[in-house]
């Protein structure tokens, strides 16, 4: 998610003082009870050259919902296939959300350097973040349940089909959803927009800490209302998100529906097994090509062959498959299959994170405080060891059309002083050496408030490439951040709200003023033209990258695969736009849709 990531002290923080608590409390408990268990489906056997009726490649969010709802029909058989192993127990933990990026659970794509944008991270590269184990990236997000708007898929009935309204998905959304949201549950007109008997728990608690309430306050100063309910669709403002946490642990499509569904004996699961190509015959898809500890293996699909490996890594496996554009696949030799605009349409929201420092009071933690939170989370997995980001803010810019609808948004976090803030900083976030020591320096005696201005609905688009026929390479990324101008017109408004926070009562009093990162390139301007120039050397990914195989170009309403029978994409990939608001549980949906599309035109078989 974008909000938690940008207070790059929980990053560093969970791998270094407060991990070490975390530790030296693991260790207390551990000879008393059993912590942390969670069961992952077992590794299936299965000899080469095996046929099921679905092969789903790709074991996150979107494939783990796809292969336990495809499995419910007994007389299926489904073979999953994920590259990465099981995620750490750890992962589990919501207040270590940070701990596994730039691990070797995450892919650690980083963008090519267009010479332009991002200028102030490392190599002028932003990361990309995305899980590699079971759960992907729903095992290392920010939990945050958000579902987008109703103008965002009206948006994409105008563009693909009816079958795509606001209110032909939300539906799908209620499908997986549990609501146990204290703060919506009792509130009829919010309630009617959620489910109450799906797999992923929805949840929130009246209770709220004192950093989100100082927050919540100054921006209702401001002039942002409180939003009781953050996805409901009416209303926008500043509020406490929901989040995908059930008993103090991480729920995904992975906890929540394949764990049940692999005891089922028509599903089978493939870990750390990398499908490297789809097997077409007469642009059909037949198959996959795997390599499992660098031995070749073919699996074949008898009606269908599913790809949900992601923004990246679907648009990468159609290109090596020879599906894809013309022109790139020849040049690297590669038989075309079908000349598809695969890779094309790549967009985010673009996340903007600048700093405020402040006397020490906001966020305050010390050693004995983190000590005793490890411990509360053992022991009944309460504490923060068991929260995640809580606070946004969604913005109608001045002289936009719809009030209600959301242009940017401000994610709100706080790092303790003394929270190791370099290490985040440097690795997850990548900003330049000298950056991050600016900050850290200012972290060792000020709290920091870090604040992500992110547009929510960004026109640049850039493209996905190979950039070899090796399989192990990654995927050529190439975000296009800002080739639109038009994107960074709302940046000076955004930002100037972004930093009226100093401005507030409560932040006044604690001494708070903005950091100027004294981005070179910035220097000599002033005015929106600096603020501008600012958003464009600091931009980076809020890591909900979209659109590689978007429907009405690579596939059709129903994610088919245009020209290639058998084969379908049901991911990040295939939404034509972005949404305004994390993907997660719009990837769900989507793989919710999928899994009805199939069983559907089995029924008309």
């Amino acid at each position: 998610m974008l909000g938690g990531v940008c207070g790059a002290g929980a990053a560093g923080g969970a791998g270094g003082v407060s991990g070490a608590a975390f530790s030296t409390a693991l260790h207390f408990f551990t000879a008393a009870q059993c912590l942390l268990c969670e069961s992952w489906p077992p590794h299936s056997n299965i000899p080469n050259g095996s046929s099921y009726d679905m092969v789903v490649v790709g074991g996150g969010s979107a494939g783990a919902a796809l292969a336990a709802r495809l499995s419910e029909l007994g007389a299926l058989s489904v073979l999953l296939i994920e590259a990465g192993g099981d995620p750490p127990q750890d992962s589990v933990v919501p207040g270590f959300k940070d701990v596994l990026k730039s691990s070797p659970y995450d892919w650690n794509f980083t963008t090519v350097n267009n010479e332009f944008s991002s200028q102030a991270l490392q190599g002028g590269s932003q990361g990309q973040p995305r899980g590699k184990m079971l759960g992907g990236s729903g095992s290392l997000n920010d939990m945050v349940y958000a579902r987008g708007f109703p103008a965002d898929y009206d948006e994409w009935a105008d563009l693909i089909s009816e079958e795509w309204t606001w209110d032909k998905v939300l539906p799908y959304f209620k499908k997986t959803e549990h609501l146990t949201d204290e703060r919506i549950v009792e509130e009829p007109e919010l309630a009617e927009y959620h489910g109450f008997g799906g797999e992923m728990e929805v949840s929130g608690k009246n209770e709220s800490t004192y950093t989100t309430d100082r927050f919540i306050e100054a921006f209702q100063e401001l002039g942002f209302r409180l939003v009781k309910d953050m996805t409901n669709p009416q209303n926008i403002g500043v509020g406490r998100f929901s989040h995908n946490i059930k008993d103090g642990q991480r729920q995904s499509s992975l906890t929540g529906l394949l764990n049940n569904a692999a005891k089922r004996n028509n599903l089978f699961v493939l870990k750390e097994s990398q499908v490297v190509k789809v097997l077409t015959e007469n642009s059909t898809a037949i198959g996959v090509k795997v390599m499992i500890e660098e031995e070749e293996y073919h699996y074949y699909a008898n009606k269908e062959v599913i790809l949900s490996s992601g923004a990246f890594n679907s648009p990468k496996l159609m290109m090596l498959s020879g599906i894809g554009p013309k022109k790139h696949l020849e040049e690297l030799g590669i038989e075309l299959i079908k000349d598809l605009a695969v890779g094309e349409n790549l967009h985010d929201h673009v996340m903007v994170l600048t700093y405020l420092a402040a006397d020490n009071g906001t966020c305050f933690s010390d050693e004995r405080s983190k000590y005793l939170d490890a411990i509360k989370y053992l022991y009944d997995r309460s504490g923060s060891f068991a929260k995640t980001t809580d606070i946004g803010v969604y913005i109608s810019l001045s002289g936009s059309a719809r009030a209600n609808v959301p242009d940017f948004a401000i994610y709100p976090t706080c790092s303790p002083v003394g929270s190791n803030f370099y290490q985040g900083c440097l690795n997850v976030l990548r900003f330049k050496k000298e950056i991050c020591e600016q900050l850290d320096a200012e972290n060792r005696d000020r709290e920091l408030i870090s604040l992500a201005v992110v547009n929510l609905k960004p026109k640049s688009r850039g493209r996905v490439r190979l950039k070899s026929t090796d399989y192990l390479d990654p995927p050529l990324i190439y975000t296009g951040t800002f080739s639109d101008p038009r994107d960074l017109e709302g940046y000076p408004e955004a930002m100037d709200l972004a930093w009226a926070l100093v401005n507030t009562s409560y932040f006044q009093s604690k001494n708070a003023r903005v950091i100027d990162l004294d981005i070179e390139e910035c220097r000599a301007l002033e005015g929106d033209s600096k603020v501008k120039c600012i958003a464009r050397c600091s931009a980076m990914s809020a890591w909900h990258s979209v659109g590689t195989a978007a429907m009405g170009a690579v596939v059709d309403a129903e994610m088919r695969v245009r020209g290639v029978q058998g084969l379908r994409v049901a991911d990040a990939s295939v939404m034509p736009t972005i949404i305004r608001g994390n993907s997660n549980a719009p990837v769900v949906m989507i793989a919710e849709r999928a899994a009805d599309f199939i069983k559907q035109g089995l029924k008309a078989i």
